[in-house]
């Protein structure tokens, strides 16, 4: 089992009930408080947060050696009539951390101020003294540390604005949850017990809102915005005949960006993870731009196998351009993630390899529908200007740009073999950046550089007047050019557009091929029962993400960690031969049928454990369903991505090289 750094014990407890005698047409004052939790009701979670107060019982996580156990229980110590929440806490082991946690999956709290509670110690069992309380949007989290609690109930009352960190860009509008952290502080209590009731948010004393509008506009979770959220059920696939297995696995997957998108912006949801009740399910209330190239690509899919008509793809993508043509942007560039909710940015990064993506779901769409979206896909790519992400002196890309430092980043996209190299084609296709750029990154890193996996070889090389190293690293006698990682994403991700097969057979189309093949020779070597990958969720993580890949196809390289991705799998349709791949993913999914939901494949699967993380990612969604587009209906998002006139610009540097000679 893969170490944490944190240890985490946590009760889910979801729902918040609106107490009050108030009408809809009365408005919230300091009086009438948001009750978040009394623990009275015995009920299970309910969509309708608003007529139910909902608790979960026994929703505990275990792992190590710490523990915690919720109970709902009434006190001796009468504090009121009713119920309260007793955890009780072991957090013996070195730098453990238990937490209580309420999720509230994105609500608006700027109309409150403070947040109140009763708390008290087990003087029987012991008790902490300290607790830290965080609130945490998806990216950023603020906290308190309470460091006076007693053995008798206590009135805690505590301003939002005494919570420290990272204020100046936190989303208030979005909280994902607030925490009570039970941690191992080297205090002489690390084992325990604690009481808490009556948790509410308290209004702002000049809060004008009616209740009626605090319900419809500013509580609405993101599952209620969505058009459908996926049911918690195995569904069945024929694993007959390869095509109808691919087929169903591209319709399914198209669900997920049919019902998965705001209903207001049509923006796609980042992720969502699909559970028994509203308390294990989770939707990623924000989306980034990648997401949202995909999610042009993937209806332009939808339409070209068939799954909708001309009508309807018409009309959702009339929604969504709505939407980009009002998202704040930098120099024509985008923000790197957005609030789906209202399309407010969500940090201030400009991503280079993101805008890459949604350039590249622009320039299909362009010439797709009958050229329908024409003026419009090209307004929005004339404005972005890569040069703004393009360092002159090093002949490569920023990662990105900081706006609110006004600053680029550090650090360059140096690899040619990884996924940017599709920012690089369109910034040097429009004109933004020099043709020279494609020859100053990286096919290896410098000989030099030793701490890379392996010293290359290759040999001096001058393409378009610039002098270059084209180098390469090599297992078991295949020659190949490394990503970074040594992942499926980095290195076929490209290959959803641009069909380097045939339009870059010497270099990259060879190299597809080269990195499936270490792929598969690698796994069976180490006894791996499945091939495949790729940076995904992490089975039983708390919604966690992390890199995965083979360490000998990068220069750094990720490792394995037992983890399949079956996006992964699916890119190497584009790449590789069919059957291996086929017999792979049937494999898999015989094997493991749980991995199959009702949008489609999940996204990992532990393969030691059989643990599937019962997840979708719209990042990983979209490479599935662009991926089985292309290879079901003979390339059509490619040669989409290949018509048009940014991309005929560089079809001579793609063609110009030779990895290995």
């Amino acid at each position: 089992m893969r170490k944490l750094a944190l240890i985490w014990f946590i009760v889910l407890l979801t729902g918040i009930s609106y107490q009050s005698d108030l009408t809809a047409e009365e408005t919230i004052d300091p009086s009438h408080p948001l009750i978040i939790h009394d623990f009275n009701d015995k009920e299970q979670p309910d969509l309708n947060i608003y007529e139910k107060k909902s608790i979960a019982e026994n929703m505990i996580k275990k792992y190590y050696e710490a523990e915690i156990k919720a109970i709902y229980t009434k006190d001796t110590d009468l504090h009121k009539k009713g119920k309260y929440l007793k955890l009780e806490y072991d957090v013996t082991p070195y730098n453990s951390e238990v937490g209580y946690v309420i999720p509230f999956q994105g609500l608006d709290i700027t109309y409150f101020d403070k947040i109140s509670f009763q708390i008290k110690g087990d003087h029987q069992k012991g008790y902490t003294d300290k607790i830290k309380i965080e609130i945490a949007t998806w990216n950023d989290r603020i906290s308190f540390l309470l460091d006076d609690i007693s053995g008798k109930w206590k009135k805690t009352v505590i301003d939002l604005n005494d919570f420290t960190g990272e204020r100046e860009n936190f989303n208030w509008e979005g909280v994902e949850r607030i925490t009570f952290i039970i941690a191992n502080l080297n205090s002489e209590v690390t084992k325990g017990g604690l009481y808490f009731d009556d948790i509410k948010l308290l209004p702002k004393k000049d809060t004008s809102i009616t209740l009626e509008q605090l319900k419809l506009q500013k509580f609405i979770k993101p599952m209620d915005r969505l058009f459908k959220f996926p049911e918690d059920k195995t569904h069945k696939i024929n694993l007959k005949k390869n095509r109808e297995i691919l087929e169903k696995i591209a319709r399914d997957t198209w669900k997920f960006f049919q019902n998965t998108i705001d209903r207001n912006t049509y923006l796609v949801m980042d992720n969502i993870t699909v559970g028994k009740n509203i308390t294990s399910s989770k939707v990623g209330d924000y989306t980034n731009i990648t997401n949202i190239g995909l999610q042009i690509l993937a209806v332009l899919s939808a339409y070209d196998l068939g799954y909708i008509k001309k009508k309807e793809a018409s009309e959702y993508i009339e929604h969504l351009l709505i939407t980009l043509k009002k998202l704040k942007k930098w120099k024509g560039l985008f923000y790197n993630y957005y609030l789906t909710k209202n399309g407010k940015i969500a940090n201030k990064f400009i991503s280079s390899v993101d805008n890459g993506w949604l350039g590249a779901g622009l320039i299909c769409l362009r010439n797709a529908l009958d050229g329908e979206y024409k003026k419009e896909a090209t307004e929005i790519l004339d404005k972005m200007n890569f040069a703004e992400l393009y360092n002159p002196k090093m002949g490569q890309l920023f990662l990105g740009y900081q706006t609110d430092k006004e600053a680029p980043s550090k650090y360059h996209y140096g690899l040619l073999a990884t996924e940017p190299r599709i920012a690089s084609l369109i910034g040097i296709g429009k004109g933004d950046i020099p043709e020279e750029h494609w020859f100053k990154a990286h096919r290896t890193l410098p000989k030099e550089w030793d701490w890379q996996k392996q010293v290359p070889k290759g040999k001096k090389k001058t393409l378009y007047g610039v002098d270059f190293f084209g180098g390469y690293y090599e297992y078991n006698g295949i020659q190949f050019v490394p990503s970074w990682g040594g992942s499926m994403f980095e290195s076929l991700m490209p290959c959803i557009v641009l069909d380097e097969k045939r339009l870059a057979p010497d270099s990259f189309g060879a190299n597809d091929y080269r990195i499936v093949q270490i792929h598969i020779k690698y796994s069976e070597e180490k006894g791996f029962k499945y091939w495949g990958f790729s940076p995904c969720s992490i089975p039983d993580s708390m919604g966690g993400y992390k890199e995965f890949g083979i360490p000998v196809l990068g220069t750094k390289g990720y490792s394995p960690d037992g983890i399949v991705t079956p996006h992964a799998i699916i890119l190497a349709l584009l790449a590789y031969d069919e059957e291996p791949v086929m017999k792979n993913l049937k494999k898999l999914i015989k094997e493991n049928p749980d991995i199959y939901g009702e949008f489609g494949l999940y996204d990992s699967i532990d393969i030691e454990s059989g643990q599937v993380t019962k997840k979708y990612l719209a990042l990983d969604q979209g490479m599935i369903l662009i991926s089985l587009c292309n290879f079901l209906n003979k390339g059509s998002i490619q040669k989409k991505f290949e018509k048009d006139e940014i991309i005929q610009n560089v079809l001579g540097i793609l063609r110009s090289e030779n990895f290995f000679k």
